[in-house]
């Protein structure tokens, strides 16, 4: 028989030991950590404007500091801001006025935008350019998240915080859902291999990766914006204006424009331009109006005034001195035709903008050259234009500033860019002495097109034939090769054969054999294609070109596309 005396001991005993290991282990055990502290609430600028308050603030409301939700917390150009209520409007129902949008799309460019250091990496979006380059741009973590639908210039031409950026990789998987199986989400095995340096592989999926690369390489604050902020001003741009330009498949563009200040609106211009194609002659006179966002960012529309005039849309970047202004104008149903615009400030003093033709070739003997200049002499001498060593000018004339210079170049004669001097006034690099062309490139080097004229409107691609001779090294297509000048060559196409039986070229449209301007076909199914496809395909734009009895030939690769049968852009901006 059971002692209860002793199960009570037993018990006891137990439980003192059970204590005593407890408090053993309590000694034994590491301090429980310290509570992680929140991370800082992310900081963004107040918003001061009435109208940006009354039309956006139903939705975004202010807090105490004067912060709109998701609005304070982003920058952007004035076409991302545009976008942004373009998208408003058509997807949450948004109403406003045009005057109201385009007070609000000021204040946001101005006061929530991008600092020039900030806005010129990715300048080829608002510009509008179809070949451009985005290896800078295309790192691992972004690439194919983001450039798998649009150009990457749309995303590195905006700052956000990392809230931001994470809110708008949600937005596209709302909207979008498609995105996640196409470039959102992993398809596929995790990686498991250790990288180069031993650490385990990163198991994150694509825009988990995406927000962590866009956070910290463009974050929502930055010293560039800070000190941009505090120095921005409304710009001096009244006055006339020295321009030269180059329009592809049309060449040098040289003329002025003058600015006038539009009384009682600030940062608002009206422009009066005139210039000359200089191959051809060809005059343009334009009148438009200008508006500057951000303290430098140029967004203008001009047209020469006919019922049929094109309206083309000016887009540039004023430099902070006010002395310089630089970008693209352009037109067409995609923004595809356009030159390329330089403009300096200009007084009463000369200023020599360039030459019609720039290659001389040596042992020429009366070669002619126009040069064309603002504020020119009434008259000029031989003597008073000057190419350098082994370039012997034999006369000159002076009419509505344009210089016509004879001139002859020695056999002796250095061959490479020289300076031209008038009077006492410089261009650098304005003519090139050559010894013969060796060989020709096209430029660009690939272009698109797309089909139209039905329901939508034709993308058209122009071409340049550029002269080369070969460098201190001899061969072709190589760094030190010296570029002369645009060649009259003779423009065809041949077929870009990627498939079996390829006849695109029957099909896609065609160059002008004169001037490299490619003209598509019209779009939608053609009967008399196999399956009745559309009028696309791929094709080589080819220049051919004769120096000294010698067939020169270069090509590009040209892509005809359909078109675009939803557009979603800025093309209106500075409407």
């Amino acid at each position: 028989m059971r002692n209860p005396a002793l199960g009570r001991v037993a018990l006891t005993a137990v439980a003192c030991a059970f204590t005593m290991t407890l408090a053993a282990r309590a000694q034994q055990a590491p301090a429980a950590p310290a509570p992680v502290a929140a991370p800082p609430a992310e900081e963004g600028i107040p918003i001061t404007s009435q109208a940006v308050i009354k039309a956006c603030g139903s939705c975004h409301r202010p807090d105490d500091k004067g912060q709109m939700t998701r609005i304070s917390f982003q920058r952007n150009t004035p076409e991302g801001w545009q976008d942004t209520i373009r998208r408003m409007m058509a997807l949450n129902g948004l109403k406003m006025d045009p005057a109201v949008g385009r007070e609000v799309v000021k204040y946001l460019s101005d006061n929530l935008g991008l600092a020039p250091e900030e806005a010129r990496p990715a300048a080829y979006e608002v510009e509008r350019r179809v070949v451009v380059d985005e290896a800078a741009f295309a790192v691992d973590d972004v690439k194919g998240v983001c450039n798998a639908c649009h150009s990457l210039g749309r995303v590195v031409s905006q700052r956000r915080t990392r809230s931001e950026w994470e809110l708008l990789i949600a937005m596209h998987r709302g909207w979008y859902p498609l995105v996640d199986r196409q470039v959102y989400r992993r398809m596929g095995p995790a990686p498991r291999d250790r990288g180069p340096d031993g650490r385990p592989p990163d198991t994150r999926h694509p825009s988990e990766k995406a927000i962590d690369y866009l956070s910290q390489t463009y974050p929502f604050q930055t010293a560039a914006w800070a000190s941009w902020a505090a120095t921005k001003r409304s710009p001096r741009l009244e006055g006339t204006w020295a321009l030269s330009g180059h329009e592809g498949g049309k060449g040098p563009v040289y003329g002025r424009v003058v600015v006038t200040a539009v009384p009682n609106a600030p940062d608002e211009f009206t422009t009066e331009t005139t210039f000359t194609y200089a191959r051809t002659g060809e005059q343009v006179r334009r009148t438009g109006r200008t508006m500057i966002y951000t303290g430098y960012q140029w967004r203008g529309r001009a047209t020469t005034g006919a019922a049929d005039s094109p309206v083309f849309k000016e887009v540039m970047f004023v430099d902070r001195d006010w002395r310089g202004i630089d970008g693209r104008w352009f037109t067409g149903g995609y923004d595809e035709i356009g030159m390329d615009v330089q403009l300096r400030r200009v007084g009463t003093e000369m200023t020599v903008l360039g030459a019609d033709r720039a290659g001389l070739r040596k042992g020429g003997t009366g070669q002619t050259v126009k040069i064309y200049a603002l504020n020119a002499p009434s008259s000029v001498q031989a003597s008073d234009v000057d190419l350098g060593p082994g370039v012997t000018v034999t006369s000159a004339s002076v009419a509505s500033d344009v210089i016509t210079a004879t001139v002859s170049v020695a056999d002796t004669a250095a061959v490479g860019p020289r300076d031209v001097f008038i009077a006492g006034t410089i261009k650098p690099g304005a003519v090139v002495v050559y010894d013969k062309v060796d060989h020709i490139r096209v430029s660009p080097d690939w272009n698109m097109a797309r089909t139209g004229g039905v329901n939508f409107p034709k993308m058209y691609a122009a071409f340049d034939a550029w002269g080369y001779m070969n460098g201190p090294d001899k061969r072709p297509n190589t760094p030190d090769d010296i570029r002369i000048d645009i060649v009259d060559a003779t423009w065809s196409m041949e077929e870009y054969t990627a498939t079996l039986n390829d006849d695109d070229i029957k099909f896609v449209g065609a160059v002008e054999a004169t001037t490299g301007r490619f003209t598509p076909n019209l779009e939608g199914p053609n009967e008399l294609r196999s399956g009745q496809r559309n009028n696309i395909g791929d094709v080589w734009v080819v220049a051919t070109y004769t120096a000294g009895g010698t067939p020169l030939r270069g090509r590009a690769h040209l892509l005809v596309a359909p078109p675009v049968y939803m557009r979603f852009d800025s093309s209106v901006i500075s409407r």
